[in-house]
């Protein structure tokens, strides 16, 4: 899929990858629509991309979801691209789960991204077709104590991807996944749970942000079912 010109929602794109992935596709001409929390800092990110729109938005609050694609559309017109990028950690021995936090992280991390496809899909089957990016993690193949809950998330939206792409090839609309490694952003310091329950790796010393944002553009501009960081992540998943 061409990037020039074409219209993307791309979700928490306040900071990290999201931040990362909004500048990399405004920077090869798209159009970007910014979704996240934290409205002053999309103001900001809004002024400096152009033809970018700032869209305040809670991806556990389903009808927030809704109302951002809305807003997109009325915005542009259309809709050509969607990067499901917010989500968020939690690390708790299985024994100590709780499960206010396992409903809260899969719905952060599962249902806010099948949420937003649902909304988004009429928009690009009118237009022929789109294309659809699940930011996933390569910890959709471990096993990692203290991270069962993340992991089972990821796993989760694996078996949704791979399932929507096939549903979804013969409306032209292409969905794919991107498994990044550890990367240099406030994930670990923005986890659920217990701060000594999970692996404590240095993640200012994982890859960069505009890096996993470089594999989205591909993802993107290649129409791959899964794009992954690493060779090692690519072994787990026997690909």
């Amino acid at each position: 899929m061409r990037i020039d010109k074409s219209v993307f929602v791309v979700t928490g794109a306040s900071s990290g990858i999201g931040l990362a992935t909004a500048k990399a596709l405004a920077a090869r001409g798209g159009k970007v629509a910014l979704v996240a929390r934290s409205g002053d800092v999309l103001d900001r990110l809004a002024a400096e991309l152009p033809d970018s729109v700032a869209i305040v938005a809670d991806m556990t609050d389903f009808g927030s979801v809704r109302a951002a694609v809305a807003r997109t559309l009325d915005h542009y017109g259309r809709i050509d691209g969607l990067v499901n990028n917010a989500g968020r950690s939690y690390a708790a021995a299985v024994a100590d789960i709780e499960p206010e936090a396992f409903e809260e992280i899969f719905r952060l991390n599962v249902l806010g991204p099948i949420v937003a496809m649902q909304a988004v899909i009429p928009a690009m089957r009118a237009q022929g077709g789109g294309a659809i990016v699940n930011v996933n993690s390569g910890t959709a193949f471990m096993t990692i104590p203290g991270y069962s809950v993340y992991s089972a998330s990821k796993r989760a939206l694996l078996g949704f991807s791979l399932t929507a792409r096939m549903e979804l090839e013969k409306d032209g609309i292409v969905v794919g996944e991107v498994y990044p490694f550890v990367t240099a952003t406030n994930f670990g310091r923005n986890r659920m749970g217990k701060p000594g329950a999970g692996p404590t790796g240095n993640y200012a010393e994982g890859d960069t942000p505009e890096f996993v944002a470089g594999l989205i553009v591909q993802a993107i501009e290649e129409g791959a079912a899964q794009v992954f960081a690493n060779d090692r992540i690519r072994a787990l998943a026997g690909a």
